[in-house]
């Protein structure tokens, strides 16, 4: 393992493992929502002048951009494609560097902590349905099923936190980012 990764105990080996098959799986996911969304949209253009038009696919488009964006998330930052200021950290030297691979991950522990922690009262809250997705089971789906993917998704990014401190701190180089 040139990349580091044999200087981490076995847990953390398989976590990150774990990790980047449910990173597969979110970005097939992701992409498969963005897929419907396009080919919703693309039937109802193609079937308006003939005046066929389904009423439920606008709802459902709504409904699957938002899973889309949830789902992503954490692909997003598991492939470190979020925004990045390493620039700055590059000029603080190593132990810069390495005080950043620990700061930034714990600032992300305590932001989406505090996401997860309302998690209950959000959903609590989300009570009803959404106007227009309706099932296949008859019905229309419940409003909490919106944020769903987007808790599960800050779960799988603590758990990416706390793994990269890990890295860190065995002294796993971080990966370089995609620009350099």
């Amino acid at each position: 393992m040139s990349n580091g990764q044999g200087r981490l105990p076995g847990f953390a080996l398989a976590l990150d493992r774990l990790l980047d098959g449910c990173d597969r799986v979110f970005l097939v996911i992701a992409n498969t929502c963005l897929a419907l969304m396009l080919l919703g949209i693309a039937v109802t253009i193609v079937l308006r002048p003939f005046g066929v038009s389904f009423v439920w696919i606008w709802p459902w488009t709504m409904q699957v951009f938002v899973w889309m964006t949830f789902f992503g998330f954490f692909v997003v930052y598991r492939r470190a494609k979020d925004i990045v200021v390493d620039f700055v950290v590059l000029r603080m030297g190593e132990k810069g560097v390495f005080a950043s691979r620990i700061f930034a991950p714990a600032v992300i522990l305590v932001v989406i902590g505090a996401v997860l922690w309302q998690a209950p009262v959000v959903l609590e809250t989300q009570v009803g349905v959404v106007d227009g997705v309706y099932t296949p089971w008859g019905g229309e789906l419940e409003r909490y099923t919106l944020s769903v993917p987007l808790f599960i998704s800050c779960g799988l990014i603590m758990i990416n936190a706390v793994l990269d401190i890990i890295k860190a701190l065995a002294g796993v180089p971080e990966p370089a980012r995609s620009h350099h």
